[in-house]
């Protein structure tokens, strides 16, 4: 049976000039579509669309473009946008995204209309455009047609703002009588459920610009209509143990604040700002020359060098103290059994957070055996040295290009479970392993949720961690007695 899954986003009225107008987040519009693009390499729809509203005004049109274009291709999957109102200037928006045509997928065209604006916004769809229409279905018998358009059809809208076409009642006839199986539109922020009338489904899409910033998954099956609602809103208050700043070397577009502003938006609970201690005491070729696990006396040497950065970070977190913030460290094992960490600097952190983040050369080009008990000498390391939580349990091997050994999940468990450490949930360039979290879960040990933040799309980002935690049978009313949460 012929299916297609399309990801549906209305209204993102996207601005660099106007940060919120009525209502609407509109700085955030990039953002939010990459954020839900992002998604799409778990959920893979067969086609994109964007019924109109791209942008929120001309102003900067050509630069917002361009940024909205880029972010559509990269995600490979074809595209299927069309202007609305607040669009402006149609010939620039159909230079970037081309006149929108129909689009074949299987048994499924796609038809998008481009209606026409009078005075204080009323639509109206032109007869020739309808004419257009049918003539292009009668080609294709055969397809199920879904049709897009930036305005409601059905249901009526009671307003004074004309949110409906003006000639509703011949576009429907026109649609009932051409095997058109759904209708999507948009306009109309809060959004219509799926409906239908006369055997015509309609659905007009919730506005990405507004709390808690929606958008749908459509998945067609024969006559099945499925809508899934989704959000970049978290729906629930989770709390970030692992989050980097403008301190990490390998940070991208971060820096302190605007994490907050993203997590008071998001609906975070806390943010924890976890930077790694080796880059805070080392320069950046230092670090990249690993001296802190070859070299542990080193940290000492530059702390009384006063060429550490430790001091300057402490005290921009503290800037930034809330009762929504908190500070940790991301600390590696050294070769003397130690970590990469003084004394002195523990005081005060929230969470210690403990990482494995590469092999020598001599274990990485070692017997698979010889580098396993290397790996759990070391994760015994961190453990002694009192961290809180295991960051990214297994990553190091993905990222040596080796195969993860499902031998070595039960002695990590083990270890985390005597040391009562917790076991980290991050997707950053890692993909964690559901039959060791299984084991985790089944022995009591506590998961922490990280995103392990290096770039602004991923703060606060959470929609992989739920999934994989209801993968594996955690619900929202479980996650205070599963979560690694700090109180405090």
């Amino acid at each position: 049976m012929e299916k297609i899954k399309i990801l549906a986003a209305g209204d993102i009225h996207y601005s660099i000039t106007t940060p919120e107008t009525e209502g609407r987040q509109t700085q955030y519009g990039l953002e939010f579509l990459k954020r839900a693009l992002r998604r799409t390499t778990f959920e893979r729809p067969d086609v994109i669309v964007i019924p109109g509203d791209v942008l929120n005004e001309s102003e900067g049109m050509g630069k917002m473009l361009a940024e909205i274009k880029d972010a559509l291709e990269r995600t490979k999957i074809p595209v299927v946008v069309i202007p609305g109102n607040h669009d402006a200037d149609y010939e620039k928006f159909f230079s970037f995204f081309g006149n929108p045509e129909p689009y074949i997928f299987k048994n499924f065209i796609l038809y998008p209309f481009v209606d026409v604006y009078g005075e204080n916004d009323i639509c109206t769809r032109k007869g020739e455009e309808i004419e257009k229409f049918i003539s292009t279905v009668k080609r294709h018998p055969d397809k199920k047609v879904i049709v897009l358009q930036h305005n409601p059809v059905y249901p009526l809208i009671e307003s004074s703002y004309p949110y409906n076409l003006t000639n509703v009642e011949k576009v429907h006839q026109r649609y009932k009588e051409n095997n058109v199986l759904l209708s999507i539109s948009a306009h109309y922020h809060p959004g219509q459920e799926l409906s239908c009338k006369d055997g015509v489904y309609y659905l007009t899409l919730p506005a990405l610009c507004e709390d808690p910033f929606r958008y749908v998954e459509i998945e067609i099956e024969g006559a099945e209509i499925k809508v899934n609602n989704l959000q970049i809103k978290n729906p629930f208050p989770l709390c970030d143990n692992h989050c980097h700043t403008q301190f990490a070397y390998c940070a991208e577009d971060i820096t302190i604040e605007k994490i907050l502003e993203r997590a008071e938006l998001l609906g975070m609970g806390y943010v924890c700002f976890t930077e790694h201690a080796d880059q805070l005491y080392l320069t950046e070729e230092e670090y990249g020359k690993a001296l802190s696990f070859y070299e542990p006396d080193v940290l000492r040497r530059k702390r009384e060098e006063k060429r550490d950065r430790m001091h300057l970070f402490r005290e921009t977190v503290k800037a930034a103290k809330s009762p929504k913030v908190r500070v940790g460290l991301e600390v590696i094992p050294d070769r003397n059994g130690g970590i990469s960490l003084l004394p002195e600097d523990r005081e005060g952190m929230d969470i210690i957070v403990g990482a494995i983040h590469f092999f020598p050369e001599e274990i990485l080009s070692a017997v698979s055996t010889r580098r396993e008990v290397w790996f759990i000498d070391m994760v015994e390391t961190l453990m002694k040295n009192r961290i809180d939580i295991l960051a990214h349990p297994f990553r190091v091997f993905q990222r040596s290009g080796l195969k993860v050994p499902e031998t070595l999940f039960r002695p990590v468990v083990d270890l985390l479970k005597s040391y009562k450490v917790a076991s980290e949930l991050n997707f950053h360039t890692n993909t964690p392993e559901h039959k060791f979290f299984e084991i985790c879960l089944a022995e009591g040990v506590k998961i922490s949720p990280g995103t392990d933040t290096h770039n602004l799309i991923e703060a606060g980002e959470f929609y992989q961690h739920i999934r994989f935690l209801g993968e594996l049978g955690v619900l929202p009313d479980m996650f205070d007695s599963v979560l690694y949460i700090i109180n405090n």
